[in-house]
């Protein structure tokens, strides 16, 4: 099944901004699992898109919402 990538890039960004702007890698592997069928590989690619973007960054196991990442799901 082929995920939305559109949808899944900005439900993942609105899901870090609603937890306060990280989510530890497991966590939010889990949640892309679940709501957008995104597994391992899929998962992988957004999210090294969206760290390619400059929407997330990554450390100590976390994501992190950036300020273009916020932005970028303002309406």
């Amino acid at each position: 099944m082929e995920i939305d990538q559109n949808a899944a890039r900005t439900g993942l960004l609105k899901h870090l901004d609603k937890k306060g702007g990280s989510v530890p890698m497991g966590l939010l592997h889990g949640y892309s699992k679940v709501a957008f069928q995104a597994a391992h590989q899929a998962f992988s690619q957004l999210m090294e898109g969206l760290v390619a973007d400059g929407l997330v960054t990554f450390s100590d196991d976390t994501f992190h919402i950036t300020d273009a990442g916020r932005a970028a799901i303002q309406p």
